[in-house]
């Protein structure tokens, strides 16, 4: 029977923290993005769009890149990177929102029990995330 990673002795938990800090971080501005849209407190996103595009552009080029294989199927490629292209652009743009709404209005959002909420929010998301990037070749087959 095989037994899962040595958390202390591969260095395996240090390898981890900066991705799930990193994610969560991301994710929680993303759902604060999500907040700003919602209540309509978005100012200067025709400004910022721009940027959010060339992002998922990068994005789409670097999973492109990545996925290419020599025994991996064209067509799942292709669908994996516009899945990869769609979710960079949503997180990004959603993000990058909810820093600029975390800007301007900084009382609203840093209330512990909201921040807080959203953190948790974040965290859950890296966890699925994770998942979610060690598993997806199943949902290809």
């Amino acid at each position: 029977m095989e037994s899962g990673p040595d958390w202390l002795n591969d260095h395996t938990l240090l390898r981890v923290i900066g991705p799930v800090l990193g994610s969560t971080v991301v994710l929680t501005a993303a759902f604060l993005g999500a907040l700003a849209l919602l209540v309509g407190e978005v100012e200067g996103f025709t400004n910022r769009f721009p940027y959010y595009v060339v992002v998922m552009a990068l994005g789409f080029v670097s999973a492109l890149f990545v996925l290419e294989r020599p025994r991996i199927e064209g067509s799942q490629v292709l669908m994996a990177t516009i899945g990869v292209t769609v979710t960079v652009f949503v997180v990004v743009t959603l993000a990058g929102e909810g820093i600029a709404y975390a800007l301007a209005y900084p009382s609203a959002v840093f209330q512990p029990d909201f921040i807080l909420y959203l953190l948790a929010a974040g965290l859950i998301g890296s966890g699925l995330a994770y998942w979610t990037i060690s598993h997806w070749r199943e949902f290809t087959r």
